[in-house]
């Protein structure tokens, strides 16, 4: 499974005293997490897998990638974003790349050109075979994070400033 996790790592003072911090406060970082996480799904959709990094051919490594979910623990919050593998089992082939030797099954093809010239259209069986690959990866999910990493932290210690002023906990 490829993901990429958010963490409020940059968050050092209020997260060694998370604990003590009001529940307000604690709810308000899990909602600033979430739709941080939630952003970074949106920008992997609607940019990088939308011709910036990947073409579009079946839109299926698009609609797998999502929010694995959030994890609150009493030390850190943490949301996952990521690609449901069941959907689109070569979003790590993108992601890291590839070098090796796949194994192409016996399968139909439809042709409409031989030798460069129209023909009338026709199925040919491809045999199978093996064919060395070399993919250099094309990242989407870290790519995206490293670009945006600055920013989420950012956001995270203002949300986290602005809901301890509300809670009387006085300022980050």
């Amino acid at each position: 499974m490829s993901e990429v996790r958010i963490e409020s790592a940059g968050l050092d003072q209020v997260l060694i005293q998370l604990r003590e911090i009001p529940d307000q406060v604690r709810q308000a970082l899990e909602r600033a997490v979430t739709t941080e996480a939630l952003n970074l799904v949106r920008i992997v959709k609607e940019d990088k897998l939308s011709g910036q990094v990947l073409g579009q051919r079946t839109h299926r490594l698009r609609d797998a990638v999502h929010m694995l979910g959030l994890d609150s623990r009493q030390s850190s919050i943490a949301a996952a974003v990521g690609v449901n593998l069941a959907d689109a089992k070569y979003a790590a082939f993108w992601e890291y790349g590839f070098t090796g030797v796949e194994q192409i099954r016996e399968h139909l093809r439809r042709i409409t050109q031989a030798f460069g010239r129209p023909i009338d259209p026709r199925t040919v069986t491809v045999r199978a075979h093996a064919r060395h690959v070399d993919q250099p990866a094309r990242s989407y999910l870290r790519s995206t994070l490293a670009e945006e990493a600055a920013g989420i932290r950012e956001r995270l210690h203002a949300a986290v400033s602005v809901a301890i002023s509300k809670s009387g906990g006085g300022a980050a």
